[in-house]
C-alpha cells in the first residue's frame, strides 16, 4: 500500500493532473491530500488543507485526528 501511495502521489506530480482521491484512511488523506473534504451523512462539512484539518475545532474532524496515532507530527487530544 505504501508503495502505491507514493507511486499515486509521484504521477500526480508529474503530470501535472488533478485527482480526487477517496479514503476513509486520515492518515493516507494526510500523506497524499492537498485539501482533505470531511463529509458526514452525505455532506461536506469541512475543506481544509491539511494543516488547517489539523487544527480544525470541528468535532467530527477532532474525532477523527483523535485516532490518528502515526508519526505524521499530529498531536491526538
Amino acid at each position: 500500500r505504501n508503495n502505491l501511495q507514493k507511486e499515486f502521489a509521484r504521477l500526480i506530480r508529474d503530470l501535472g493532473k488533478t485527482a480526487v482521491f477517496v479514503t476513509h484512511d486520515l492518515h493516507e488523506a494526510m500523506l497524499l491530500g492537498t485539501r482533505i473534504a470531511l463529509i458526514d451523512k452525505g455532506k461536506i462539512v469541512l475543506i481544509d488543507s491539511p494543516e488547517k484539518f489539523e487544527r480544525s475545532d470541528l468535532p467530527l474532524a477532532r474525532a477523527y485526528l483523535d485516532t490518528v496515532t502515526i508519526n505524521l507530527g499530529l498531536s491526538a487530544n
